[in-house]
């Protein structure tokens, strides 16, 4: 007996359990819809644990060989660490330890933090190590405060918004161009002299001094709390701090000897909009926040704020995540609800009407209950689930149309309504119930997929799961329902013109498919020798390159910045004035693209003394926000090359260069690690594979990131400096104590921390100037004080900004921008890796490999070889117990390379590059194709079963699954044809996949009913000789 035989006559005998669960589905939908999270590309995750270690003053390389060799050696081999990478910049240590996905990261942070404080043997005067574990943050919306302000007005204006937004519920609020407050204490050298000083005792006396100290508790008739206060929080106060007493015997304060003033971290950038100085805010949602919502909570906000704000103040908001996600999602949307159309004209052409009204209902059903599933599976409505939905709507409906053409087929033998509706569905159940498993064995691989790109695609698995189980339950437990009661009234006359239809489709089937299928069958070796030379056809294309691969081209960018660098040593206020004329350069590019006066650059923010996490005043990062590219006829790439084309020539540039800010999977095209040797030979290499890169077409602004930073002047203590008691140390800390300051104390001023720091007048550190600084001679009292170029001698050379390991090795990225039509990134990296970098390697004795999107695509290929063998092997065995046969599946999974066929026609046809989703796209369409192979062999099984040769049963089963095949084949491809024809920019990734299951499907259906008639006859052809037996027409069963 069928074990849902029992379900199905409840539902189907049941006054209105069909109609309560059609109901129920619909609701959980609804529940689904109303907390499900929309964005644009699927949550991706890296499990990370980051070390800082802040060492001010010291440089690059001190802090590589003081900081990052002491502590990777430490944390590289705890359980679970995956990769070991590390930046050693000037004054501090940045280190990342990334874990396997299934680490559990709670006992993960606490084996890192017990390494990293078990250490002994970092610098003393390094700050303590901050770990942590980094946290999903999204950008959804960015604020620009600007305006004729000065800096202290103008981050009042920002933390005031910040402060109202994040009471509003926004996740989290990051400030680009805000810096932290200080105080400076700028000790001059002749007061400090005069006074024997140095600048070590200042910050001692300044941090003894401001503070509030708990002085107990006085007890007596009533308790009194005792505390010592004197915390300065103000330039003015902590001027007035006392030093000492005079020998006149007055007090000696700190603004005697020193200049104190409320300032700014002059290391961190600066913001800058035109001429104003400008901050921005970036609103971060968490993996759970809304960013539909956060976005109308910003837009209320602001507009309800900027009233009371003064009216020269300008409040913008920019780079707005949630339009672009609603516009990208209403495209699918509109392709979807197109496609569906299509669909329904489809089974309303084909079928009964009240079984293709029944049958179409089913789908939102389906759908929405998905929206349910989808919820508890904690996803997102983002744009790989939305089209693996629209994917799918063909599926939904070929379970249906199964069911109901075999209840339609029942009330034709004479049996009611009630009888055909259970019936169709149970003697349906194994085939439907096996082309689903089929179909979920081709997608489930998948979910084996590591990285960023497993994450990035497992939506699709998951929706084709959820979509499958409401599918079935539809089309067992509610069809049948409504099918009883549907086929219980009198059936119409159909229209003359549907009469006409089907007279015409039967009269084709009886003759000229009907005899495509016997030639086809009677010269069967002719027959499979065209289809095999059809793919092979196929694969040479692939093979020549005539169908390129790309791993993944991501969407074009709507964002372009523009990294720049001046000469080392460069000051902010040059850097700034330059800059400005690169941003001028950018509108005047804009006017030559768009001489009708098309707007195509919206905001332009700049921040002064960095490019990314790398800060210096000879650095700067222009990032302009253009118009939606849907909106724009100017495509995004014209753009970035005019800009290029028109940036000027400015004394002391080093170079610009400017790229897209890209979405999908991180990573470059082209990367090239340079490894295992020092940064000065690392350099060296470095600029040999730059040069060679450049010479391959497609390639530009080949660059590498060890870059030189300012001259360094390296100290050594001479003989006269070690008879004194100097030391490298005692040399070190004075120096850096003198230059970059002393920082005495930290203490809170509201909701901020304010730095007190004492320095040497900013206007006496540069370079020349290093000889003139006077040292305090160790073990004197009071004080006494000698030239330091009497002590050390002093040699200059040049240094490097930032220096990077990756498990241990110092690191260099050979990075360079690859154009999409230039073919094969990876095609420049094999060339690459069989000469330049096999010479320079031997060259300066160094390693090399790849990261990037080179090393994801190793990783993620990999995973889908194995993913691959894993499905069909289940696609195998899921058919061998249906079929209860070992040979019948190879024959039913013999049409599975011939999608290939139809993925490379329509990349070819269509002019698009393979990519890693058409690569997806081919391993579920596996499971897809075998579904059609399914239908014609049990038909053919049922008519031998009735006695039919197998010339016969071949024939007639294939002319008679010939409308189940065509019908079942169109819902799905024309579900997905809007999308071959969609012109948005931001849906272009989607489409290899949508060329790959769309021809693929239409391809490989057609070859299917000709390929399987020629296959089953050559089986018994072989069986036949294996015999000895030499006649075609005997009966023997297709196999056992």
């Amino acid at each position: 007996m069928n074990p849902i035989t029992p379900a199905v006559q409840l539902f189907a005998r049941h006054r209105n359990a069909a109609n309560l669960l059609f109901f129920s589905m619909i609701m959980l939908g609804f529940f689904g819809l109303s907390n499900l999270n929309i964005q644009f590309f699927p949550t991706t995750e890296i499990k990370n644990v980051s070390i800082v270690v802040p060492w001010p003053g010291a440089a690059a390389q001190d802090v590589d060989k003081n900081i990052v060799a002491t502590v990777q050696p430490e944390v590289r081999f705890i359980d679970g660490v995956k990769e070991f990478s590390a930046q050693s910049r000037e004054g501090v240590a940045l280190m990342n330890v990334e874990f396997y996905p299934e680490t559990d990261m709670q006992r993960a942070i606490g084996d890192v933090e017990a390494a990293v404080n078990a250490l002994t043997t970092l610098p003393k005067d390094a700050e303590r190590p901050v770990i942590s574990q980094e946290t999903f943050f999204e950008p959804v919306v960015s604020v620009l405060v600007s305006g004729p302000f000065e800096e202290r007005a103008l981050r009042a204006f920002a933390k005031q918004i910040r402060d109202g937004l994040l009471e509003r519920g926004i996740d989290k609020i990051t400030l680009e161009g805000y810096r932290d407050e200080e105080i400076w204490i700028e000790a001059r050298a002749a007061q400090l002299r005069r006074y024997a000083i140095s600048p070590d005792a200042i910050a001692e006396r300044v941090a003894g001094s401001s503070l509030d100290v708990p002085g107990g508790v006085l007890r007596g008739a009533v308790e009194r709390q005792v505390r010592a206060v004197g915390l300065a929080l103000t330039a003015e106060e902590v001027g007035a701090i006392s030093l000492r007493n005079a020998a006149d015997g007055r007090q000696l304060l700190v603004s005697d000897v020193a200049r104190v003033t409320d300032t700014y971290d002059a290391s961190q950038p600066e913001g800058w909009a035109g001429d104003d100085r400008a901050i921005r805010l970036t609103l971060l949602r968490t993996k759970n926040g809304d960013a539909l919502k956060m976005t109308e909570i910003t837009r209320a906000y602001i507009a309800e704020t900027v009233q009371s704000l003064p009216p020269t103040l300008n409040v913008q908001i920019f780079d707005v995540n949630a339009d672009k996600i609603v516009q990208r999602i209403n495209v699918l949307l509109f392709n979807g609800l197109t496609g569906m159309v299509l669909v329904l004209a489809i089974l309303f052409l084909f079928l009964n009407g009240r079984i293709a009204f029944w049958v179409a209902v089913g789908i939102p059903a389906s759908l929405m209950a998905t929206f349910g599933v989808m919820f508890y599976l904690d996803m997102t409505i983002n744009m790989l689930s939305l089209f693996a939905l629209i994917m799918t709507i063909g599926i939904i409906v070929d379970d249906a149309i199964v069911v109901g053409e075999h209840s339609a087929t029942l009330i034709e033998r004479g049996d009611d309504a009630l009888a055909a509706a259970e019936g169709g569905a149970i003697r349906m159940t194994m085939p439907i119930t096996a082309a689903a498993l089929t179909t979920l064995a081709a997608f489930i691989p998948i979910l084996t997929i590591g990285g960023v790109m497993g994450q990035f695609v497992r939506d699709i698995p998951l929706v084709l799961l959820s979509v499958l189980v409401a599918s079935l339950i539809e089309c067992f437990l509610v069809l049948p329902g409504h099918l009883s009661h549907a086929l219980s009234r009198p059936q119409t006359e159909p229209a003359a013109w549907r009469k006409q239809f089907f007279e015409a489709f039967d009269n084709f089937r009886d003759t000229k498919f009907r005899s495509f299928v016997t030639k086809a069958y009677d010269r069967r070796y002719t027959t499979s020798a065209v289809g095999l030379a059809v793919l092979i056809i196929s694969i040479g294309l692939l093979a020549g390159g005539r169908v390129p691969f790309r791993f993944f081209p991501s969407p074009e960018g709507e964002v372009i910045n523009a990294y720049v660098f001046f000469q080392p040593g460069t000051k902010r206020a040059a850097t700034k004035a330059g800059t400005q004329r690169i941003e001028a350069a950018l509108y005047e590019a804009e006017k030559e693209l768009s001489p009708e006066g098309e707007k195509l650059v919206s905001i332009v923010f700049t921040q002064i003394g960095r490019t990314r996490s790398v800060f210096g005043d000879e650095r700067a990062l222009v990032s302009a926000e253009l118009t939606a590219s849907e909106t724009r006829d100017i495509r995004t790439r014209e753009i970035v090359g005019k800009w290029e084309e028109l940036m000027p020539e400015i004394a002391g540039l080093r170079y610009v260069f400017v790229r897209e800010r890209r979405g999908g999977p991180p990573g470059r095209d082209i990367d090239i690690q340079l490894q295992n040797a020092d940064p000065e030979v690392l350099k060296k290499a470095a600029l040999e594979v730059r040069q060679a890169l450049e010479q391959y077409p497609g390639i530009t602004r080949a660059r590498d990131n060890l870059f030189y930073n300012k001259q360094e002047l390296l100290l050594q203590v001479n003989a006269q400096g070690k008879a004194l008691g100097f030391t490298n140390q005692i040399i070190g800390t004075m120096t850096r104590g003198t230059l970059q300051g002393v920082i005495a104390k930290r203490f809170a001023r509201g909701d901020e921390e304010v730095t007190i720091r004492v320095l040497q007048p900013r206007d006496a550190t540069s370079p020349k100037q290093l000889a003139d600084i006077e040292l305090t001679v160790p073990g004197t009292n009071p004080p006494r004080f000698v030239p330091l170029s009497a002590v050390v001698d002093i040699v200059e050379k040049p240094g490097f900004s930032t220096i990077r390991r990756t498990d241990g090795q110092v690191t260099v990225s050979v990075v360079a921008d690859y154009d999409d039509n230039s073919g094969n990134p990876n095609d420049v990296l094999t060339a690459m890796a069989n000469d330049t970098l096999l010479k320079v390697a031997a060259k300066y004795n160094i390693g090399f490999s790849f990261g990037g999107r080179n090393e994801e695509q190793m990783e993620t290929m990999g995973s889908l070889r194995i993913g691959a063998i894993m499905g069909l092997g289940l696609i195998y065995v899921i058919l061998a117990f249906v079929f209860a046969s070992y040979s019948r599946p190879i024959i039913i999974m013999s049409v599975i390379p011939f999608g290939l066929v139809g993925m490379v026609t329509g990349h070819f046809v269509m002019g698009f590059d393979l990519t890693f989703l058409s690569m997806v796209g081919l391993l579920g369409l596996s499971g897809i194709l075998v579904n059609n192979s399914i239908i014609l062999i049990s038909r053919i099984e049922e008519r031998r079963d009735e006695g039919e040769n197998l010339r016969d049963a071949v024939i007639n089963g294939i002319c008679d699954r010939f409308r189940a095949v065509m019908l079942t084949s169109l819902t799905t491809v024309l579900g997905l044809a809007p999308l071959l024809f969609e012109t948005s920019v931001q849906a272009q990734f989607l489409l290899p996949m949508v060329i790959t299951i769309a021809w693929g499907l239409a391809f490989a259906s057609l070859i299917v009913l000709f390929l399987v008639p020629s296959i089953l006859g050559m089986q018994e052809d072989l069986r036949a000789r294996m015999r000895g037996d030499h006649r075609r027409d005997h009966a023997p069963f297709i196999a056992e």
